[in-house]
């Protein structure tokens, strides 16, 4: 500019532009007129008050939105309880969905004050929504089954059930996965698609479960004897209910032995340890009563004596050779 002044040119309105483009600049060797200019633009309706109005909307924004999310989170939580027939895994999702999307929404609308645009976030979001939809179709599906799960409820977490050949208890249940604890504490992970697409036996669905205990008695033993010790044994239990009493029924008649049940109800949650002590009470009246259980035979057959015998047959009949020895 200086060489085009020298020239004779006139560079007024060049300088002008280039103010205006350049902004606001500052010298930091003239420290008073650094400060008198920063706080020119802090009072500035265009500059610092501006900036300092949408900052505090900006934070005002996410705290009420975090705040607004966290009660509603509290107070759904408190309403699904109060409705009972709600999955507690559903309930949970549910909370947690509440309070962070609440908050992702109060960010995104926070965003606006500080004036960014939306769009392009927005479509920055949707495209990577669709190729990670794309990517993992099959654990949106697992996903899908995982809410079906949540929704009908087949069981909850803490319930007995069988399904795809194992037999244990529910540990948790996520969008993804189930996990069963087994009896001897080992931890199966199904992915939720196999769970929902298999049959699923609920055993713990209601407050009381039946106790079915089978026994092979000999056909030498007094059936209607044994069937009045199976009941007199099962009502003698505590934890067995009064009603529907305790009865037995003959399944059928095997080669070696007949097949026979005793049947009662009890509390779910004091199933097997009801189980087990009614087990043992019913081996120990068997064996006051002399009754033995039936058991399939076995038949040993021993070849040791045969074996020796054919063994000294075969080494009398067989020929020695006599070597002659000359002299």
């Amino acid at each position: 500019m200086d060489q085009l002044e020298k020239k004779g040119s006139n560079v007024d309105v060049y300088r002008k532009y280039i103010d205006v483009v350049s902004g606001l600049q500052l010298d930091v060797t003239d420290t008073e007129g650094l400060g008198v200019r920063l706080i020119s633009w802090i009072k500035s309706e265009e500059g610092g008050l501006r900036w300092t109005g949408n900052i505090g909307t900006f934070v005002g924004i996410v705290l009420a939105s975090f705040i607004i999310s966290q009660i509603l989170g509290i107070l759904f939580n408190q309403l699904f309880r109060r409705l009972g027939n709600v999955s507690g895994t559903l309930r949970e999702f549910v909370v947690v969905l509440i309070k962070r999307g609440g908050v992702v929404c109060g960010v995104l609308l926070a965003l606006t004050a500080l004036e960014v645009s939306l769009g392009p976030i927005l479509a920055l979001v949707g495209g990577a929504s669709f190729v990670l939809a794309f990517a993992l179709q099959s654990n949106l599906g697992h996903f899908a089954s995982g809410l079906t799960l949540m929704f009908y409820r087949p069981f909850d977490v803490g319930d007995e059930i069988k399904i795809a050949g194992l037999w244990g208890w529910v540990d948790s249940i996520t969008l993804a996965s189930t996990r069963i604890k087994g009896f001897d504490g080992q931890i199966y992970t199904l992915p939720n698609g196999m769970v929902w697409g298999d049959i699923i036996e609920n055993l713990t669905t209601s407050e009381r479960r039946e106790l079915g205990l089978q026994f092979r008695i000999g056909f030498d033993e007094d059936l209607a004897q044994v069937q009045q010790l199976l009941v007199e044994t099962m009502k003698s239990h505590p934890g067995v209910f009064e009603e529907p009493p305790p009865s037995t029924f003959v399944w059928g008649v095997e080669e070696y032995y007949i097949s026979i049940e005793v049947d009662g109800w009890t509390k779910t949650e004091e199933f097997w340890d009801v189980h087990q002590e009614v087990l043992c009470m019913i081996k120990k009246r068997f064996d006051q009563e002399g009754i033995k259980l039936a058991a399939i035979p076995v038949h040993n057959i021993r070849f040791q004596e045969a074996l020796s015998r054919k063994t000294h047959q075969l080494l009398a009949e067989t020929p020695v050779e006599q070597e002659s020895n000359e002299h």
